[in-house]
């Protein structure tokens, strides 16, 4: 894991990251520890609490996956929240959510303690603090060393927790059990197995821990939802199978005591060496739980610190590219909590907490779908919204209010200490307000223009997909240059114009769109700044471009989203509004090319040379089919049937000034312009032929 490019976390985290990011951070406490406590008061029938938690937390994962895709970005639920419902539920939701991720690890911590007693003369306490600073560390060097890490610990802990789930449903299946143990099966009747779905819950906090490194995550849009519904699925299994097995297998009056109750149903149905493998995967699921408990918990500070919530030396990253401030405070916070509470008390805390995110997760959707903001395009989309949601909302209230008065007074106090930092400290630091307000624009009142800008940012940052036609955007462009003392307004009066015959829209409208609902990215650079203002059309299905080039420059002014920036190129992007997603990706290369490239665009003297400037390793020519001209034998022939060069294509076809659909059955006719863009190797001088066989 390692810094890109201005200071961003790098994108190395794949599925098979995602997947065990997840699963790590539910398989430990929830199935090695918590069982016993369970069983003591629902008796047999926790299997059917674990069962039902992982059905009722169906919606709060589709609503995390569909934020993740929209917003991958450091910080996870708190990002989506603030965003959402604006900067003081997203301070309260900050603390709270980092807190909830304290505990639950530090759960997992009290669950080592117990196994590692088993196996080793120590102290439990002082050998789990060692392994705290030990998981600290490995967080600091690099998130994709923890998630290597990660991976590998939970392949171990399936691996055997699939034998013992094997071992025991045979040894429930023979003629010799009795069935004893299962009988009452509700030995509480139906309250002490709601109290328990609520007390449980906890194992489904990893969750969110995803989302908090969906910035570092390669392909987010894909990666996240199967990554998390995968992991939801392989979790609610193991965690059914696995305290069936135990409660089967394990009297009450054993069990309900039991802080190790997996080792002790291993006892019974497995070999020696089997039960000791139980503690190697208890010990593994629990490193796992801290390990990805400390990556994803650390990002909290950080996404704050760069939202002006907390001080901004809180958000750097050290020279591993990790946010070690964050890293060292959560570690330290785990081992304090450790020290503190008990078992139960932990569970019941975090499992508040936990609850309490994923409800505010669902108002999250429901919010920033019902604001109507059109950079808001996640790639996944939950299904029968809003529905979905408002279940996963009511089901967090319910199991919450079964938690007792001391989760409820918890929940307060973090409310008002959130709430009180930021109006003491992060009010005059903030000015942005969250996807709320677009919905009170809708009623009548204003909203945070530059949220939707943001939003449009984050979005961008996915990267590009395999069908977006990059190179087709960049040839189909067109390029003006202004005279000096030209005006923004004057710039985009004549970007609008192009555009406006490219895409049917009034020149006036396409400049009000840009205006009133576009996304603005400023590229800075010493010698040739550019920014990049985007809008989305509901009249074009093709996105266009338009290059403004001023040698003198041009000032952006705050209307625009600027504060006086001084610009030499403006590329103005019309994006479609039946695929922001699409446009948004486009545009966030654009930027990323900007962000390094600018100088050879701004050097470039022609418009192909200014095209290739932002297709790297690539060369871009230009041909008009004159009928007199060079490439007059190009005119009626289909695009498929010419033969051009490994690795060219003809990426635009523009007639009377209008960009047509390129495929093999298009035919060329007499003054069309192609554009042809292909490797400068075996790409012909400007000025020469077409490079056809």
């Amino acid at each position: 894991m390692g810094r890109g490019d201005h200071g961003r976390l790098t994108r190395s985290l794949g599925l098979r990251h995602v997947f065990a990011l997840s699963t790590g951070a539910m398989l430990s406490s929830g199935l090695f520890l918590l069982p016993g406590l369970a069983a003591s008061k629902a008796g047999p029938a926790a299997v059917v609490a674990y069962l039902l938690a992982g059905v009722l937390a169906v919606p709060a994962m589709l609503s995390v996956s569909e934020l993740a895709t929209a917003l991958p970005k450091a910080g996870g639920a708190y990002y989506f929240l603030e965003r959402a419902l604006g900067p003081a539920v997203g301070t309260v939701a900050g603390f709270g959510t980092w807190l909830s991720l304290v505990l639950k690890d530090a759960f997992a911590m009290v669950g080592m303690s117990a196994y590692l007693v088993l196996i080793l003369d120590v102290d439990a306490t002082k050998l789990a603090l060692a392994l705290i600073a030990l998981f600290t560390l490995v967080n600091v060097i690099g998130s994709k060393a923890s998630a290597s890490v990660q991976l590998a610990l939970v392949v171990v802990v399936l691996a055997i927790m699939g034998w013992f789930i094997v071992d025991g449903l045979f040894e429930t299946a023979s003629a010799g059990f009795d069935g004893s143990n299962l009988d009452p099966f509700f030995a509480s009747g139906a309250s002490g197995l709601v109290a328990v779905v609520g007390l449980v819950f906890v194992s489904y906090g990893g969750l969110t821990k995803v989302a908090s490194a969906a910035e570092e995550v390669d392909d987010p849009s894909h990666r996240i939802p199967l990554g998390m519904a995968l992991s939801l699925a392989v979790a609610t299994t193991l965690y059914t199978l696995g305290v069936l097995v135990t409660v089967a297998v394990v009297p009450a009056d054993v069990l309900h005591g039991d802080l190790a109750p997996i080792h002790t149903a291993a006892e019974t149905v497995l070999p020696k060496i089997g039960v000791w493998l139980v503690v190697v995967a208890a010990l593994a699921a629990f490193a796992s739980a801290v390990n990805a408990g400390i990556l994803a918990a650390a990002r909290y500070p950080m996404a704050m610190a760069r939202d002006g919530l907390l001080p901004a030396w809180m958000g750097g990253l050290s020279r591993f590219g990790t946010p070690a401030v964050g890293v060292v405070l959560t570690g330290a916070a785990i081992a304090g909590v450790v020290v503190a509470f008990d078992a139960e008390a932990i569970a019941k805390l975090a499992s508040a907490f936990v609850l309490l995110t994923l409800g505010l997760v669902n108002l999250a959707v429901l919010v920033l779908r019902a604001s109507e903001i059109q950079s808001y395009a996640p790639a996944f989309r939950s299904p029968l919204y809003p529905w979905t949601q408002l279940i996963g909302i009511a089901v967090s209230a319910f199991l919450i209010s079964q938690l007792g008065i001391a989760a409820l007074v918890f929940i307060g106090v973090v409310a008002a200490v959130g709430w009180a930092w930021h109006h003491l400290y992060a009010t005059p630091r903030t000015d942005r307000a969250g996807a709320i307000l677009h919905v009170f624009r809708r009623w009548g009142r204003d909203a945070d223009d530059l949220l939707d800008r943001e939003i449009s940012a984050a979005m961008a940052g996915h990267g590009l997909r395999s069908n977006d036609d990059y190179a087709g955007l960049i040839a189909r462009a067109v390029v003006l240059s202004i005279p000096a003392g030209t005006d923004i307004a004057e710039a985009a009066g004549r970007a609008s114009s192009v555009l406006s015959d490219r895409i049917g829209v009034p020149t006036e409208r396409v400049t009000e769109r840009f205006l009133d609902t576009g996304s603005l990215w400023i590229q800075p650079s010493d010698d040739h700044p550019t920014a990049t203002p985007v809008a989305l059309f509901d009249a074009i299905d093709t996105d266009q471009l338009v290059i403004v080039r001023a040698s003198s420059g041009i000032r952006i002014p705050a209307a625009w989203g600027g504060s006086g920036e001084l610009v030499n190129a403006l590329f103005f992007l019309a994006g479609t509004s039946s695929d922001p997603g699409r446009s948004l990706r486009l545009a966030g290369e654009l930027a990323g090319f900007l962000h390094t490239g600018a100088r050879a665009c701004g050097q470039a003297s022609t418009e192909a040379e200014v095209k290739s400037s932002l297709l790297p390793d690539r060369a871009v020519r230009q041909y008009a089919l004159l009928p007199e001209g060079l490439d007059s034998g190009l005119i009626g022939r289909r695009v498929g049937g010419l033969h051009l060069p490994e690795g060219a294509e003809v990426a635009a076809v523009t007639r009377f000034g209008v960009p047509l659909d390129v495929d093999d059955t298009l035919v060329l006719e007499a003054d069309d312009q192609i554009t042809i863009v292909g490797p400068e190797s075996a790409m012909p001088a400007p000025g020469d032929p077409a490079p056809l066989g």
